[in-house]
């Protein structure tokens, strides 16, 4: 495994700003996020993306994983904004193609969240459908689409689909494809109430990249591992176990939420390079 970063670190920089500032403190391979991933989708995108590419060779780095449009709702119930929100993450797949990205993030179609079997199965089949087009194009491009895992509405008392390990292994037996995997993002598990540990062992070979975080299970939080209560060297190990070789990939925004000072976002962004180097190397 390789430790990894997200680009949003830096999220009011450029992604080349972004990757040279995580560059100068010490980290080799990042996550595009998703607000430099639309910041590059948006306007004047060859020029933006020949200026990332550039940037990734001058600094010899890689840049494989990136996050498709965050919002995205792939199973609303609105069928007009769901088609809209559909053609935004193809876009999105373009773009990282064009970039060299290799796996790609997409949360999966929580609609309006569910109470009963009627509303869950109505939920996965739009996922079905809205995925199942989504990793058509995936796979015509080289990319693997890892969908990530979700987390209940605690507020509204209502389920969201992806937050157990079975709905996500029976969306990918239905769409039985090639070119979707899935994104473990471990501060939702705990969050969730997963032992995250066993929850990778269950999704096992399914898993083709990370989102690697901690909290103290009441709050998707996205601290450095080690400032929350997940159990880490079990994490690892899990990870280890099932043969993952990807990113061991930092999505920590907690880091940066408030914005601090720039000195300390980059001592920060440094302590977290060595938290991660020390947990693979333990």
């Amino acid at each position: 495994m390789l430790p990894a970063i997200w680009t949003g670190m830096y999220g009011d920089r450029s992604a080349p700003e972004a990757l040279r500032a995580l560059h100068a403190c010490g980290w080799e391979h990042f996550e595009l996020s998703t607000e430099h991933l639309q910041q590059i989708e948006e306007a004047d995108q060859q020029a933006r993306i020949g200026e990332v590419l550039r940037t990734l060779d001058d600094l010899r780095v890689t840049m494989p994983q990136a996050h498709g449009h965050l919002p995205a709702n792939v199973a609303h119930p609105d069928g007009f904004r769901r088609e809209a929100d559909i053609q935004l993450l193809l876009r999105h797949l373009g773009c990282c193609a064009a970039l060299g990205v290799k796996w790609v993030v997409i949360h999966p179609g929580v609609g309006d969240g569910y109470t009963t079997p009627r509303e869950l199965r109505e939920i996965r089949e739009l996922n079905v459908a809205s995925f199942g087009r989504l990793a058509d194009h995936a796979g015509s491009l080289g990319i693997t689409i890892g969908i990530e895992n979700t987390m209940d509405d605690r507020r509204r008392n209502r389920r969201a689909f992806g937050a157990r390990p079975g709905e996500l292994l029976d969306l990918l037996a239905e769409l039985s494809h090639p070119a979707v995997g899935i994104c473990f993002d471990t501060s939702h598990a705990k969050v969730q109430g997963l032992d995250c540990a066993a929850a990778i062992r269950q999704l096992a070979a399914h898993i083709c990249c990370t989102h690697i975080s901690d909290n103290e299970g009441s709050g998707d939080q996205h601290l450095t591992p080690g400032r929350g209560a997940i159990n880490w060297p079990a994490v690892v190990a899990a990870l280890r176990a099932i043969g993952y070789e990807g990113l061991f990939n930092l999505e920590i925004p907690g880091e940066s939420e408030p914005l601090p000072s720039p000195e300390v976002l980059a001592t920060r962004t440094r302590a977290a390079l060595e938290t991660a180097r020390r947990l693979l190397n333990a």
